[in-house]
């Protein structure tokens, strides 16, 4: 069987729009394409509504790179030079189609990985330690630190990446194919779905590995669910989304459930779900304002947390840490439905080169190698994708 992005320069696969999980969204031949920066995102809402009303069964389906934030609030946040700060095609139908097979994908040949600077321990161990010190000062509660890793594909094509990365069965996988660069996602956390004038948020913040043994594998569970940092973790993001809809949610309609399991093939997350009941006047811009980017991958209180970051990290997030969605029907309408993840585990492919961040909320009582090993962790179903061996192994081999 082949895997849908063979054919089709458009894939949504896992729980998007309320699935489950046994079936892909699937689309082609776009009837409108918007993207840019500033004005791009001020013409977004009419723009959807224009072609919600000429392609009533169609979408929209794009991506919010991490730096449209500056857009939102006063940042130092310096975009991609190559990449749109959004991009947005839209479709006049959507298809749904059995999900791929992954028992049938190749094996690919082993690469090496060209790691960049900013990877490597002792930068790390620097980067949480500042971040500590900016937490021991008042500054802050918690900041998402990632750091980018670049491979080159050498040859190998995006769909048979996207293959690989897809089989992983995370709950909000996408390929978006356009012509000079293809985006990617493995994602297991959604960052909002807006349907019947309701608006639900699904922070993720707590990782373990999974065991082979099911006893051992139980036991995980327990560990995940009785860490008293990664509890702390997530509530403190499940409490700054509870301010960000406010903003945006009725007086006391806001509802949580906190700190339960969701279960991949590799890891454990602990994920907490925050929903409540949208004011009638808050628009799809209104929504963005208030909540992007997510809370999760920034940390709180966010606008500093994203300050502190730009001046670690130096570098643009892109596409990853942004967000990836499909928007279905006009804004304001009973048909109005949208839906987007958090762009974690998402790769960008340019010019045979694919770039992505990995990272982890830093506490005060973080401890650098636990957080190191943390992100080599989620760092390594991307690899695999490539045929790429594990970056512990690829730091080890050069010394």
């Amino acid at each position: 069987m082949r895997s849908p992005a063979a054919t089709r320069p458009v894939i949504l696969e896992g729980r998007w729009l309320g699935g489950d999980g046994t079936q892909a969204l699937a689309a082609r031949g776009p009837v409108s394409l918007l993207e840019g920066r500033e004005e791009a995102l001020a013409q977004l809402p009419a723009w959807i509504a224009r072609n919600a009303r000429q392609y009533p069964s169609g979408a929209a389906i794009g991506f919010l790179s991490y730096e449209l934030a500056r857009f939102f609030e006063t940042l130092p946040l310096v975009p991609s030079p190559s990449m749109p700060d959004l991009s947005f095609a839209y479709y006049p139908e959507m298809e749904k189609l059995p999900r791929s097979d992954s028992a049938l994908l190749p094996t690919l040949p082993r690469h090496h990985a060209e790691i960049r600077d900013d990877f490597d321990e002792p930068r790390f161990r620097e980067s949480v330690e500042g971040i500590r010190q900016y937490i021991a000062a008042g500054d802050i509660y918690q900041a998402n630190l990632t750091q980018q890793i670049v491979v080159r594909l050498g040859g190998l094509s995006a769909q048979s990446v996207y293959e690989r990365l897809s089989s992983g069965g995370a709950s909000f996988r996408a390929f978006l194919k356009r012509p000079d660069y293809t985006v990617m996602s493995n994602s297991p956390e959604r960052f909002f779905r807006v349907a019947n004038g309701r608006i639900l948020a699904s922070p993720i913040k707590g990782t373990i590995a999974r065991a082979d043994d099911p006893i051992e594998d139980r036991r995980k569970v327990a560990a995940l669910l009785s860490s008293a940092k990664d509890r702390a973790e997530n509530i403190m993001i499940v409490d700054l989304l509870r301010n960000d809809l406010g903003r945006i949610c009725r007086y006391a309609s806001i509802r949580t459930c906190l700190c339960q399991v969701d279960s991949l093939p590799h890891l454990h997350h602990l994920v907490s779900h925050v929903e409540g009941v949208l004011r009638p006047h808050a628009g799809l811009l209104e929504i963005l304002r208030a909540l992007f980017p997510c809370g999760s991958i920034t940390g709180a209180p966010k606008i500093r947390a994203m300050e502190i970051l730009a001046e670690i990290e130096k570098r643009p997030r892109g596409v990853s840490m942004g967000a990836i969605g499909v928007i279905v029907g006009a804004p304001g309408t009973e048909q109005f439905e949208v839906d987007f993840n958090v762009a974690i585990r998402t790769l960008t492919i340019q010019d045979d080169v694919a770039a992505f961040n990995v990272g982890g909320g830093i506490v005060y009582d973080s401890k650098p190698e636990a957080e190191f090993e943390e992100m080599l962790l989620k760092a390594a179903p991307l690899l695999d994708a490539f045929g790429v061996r594990a970056v512990a192994e690829t730091r080890a081999a050069r010394g």
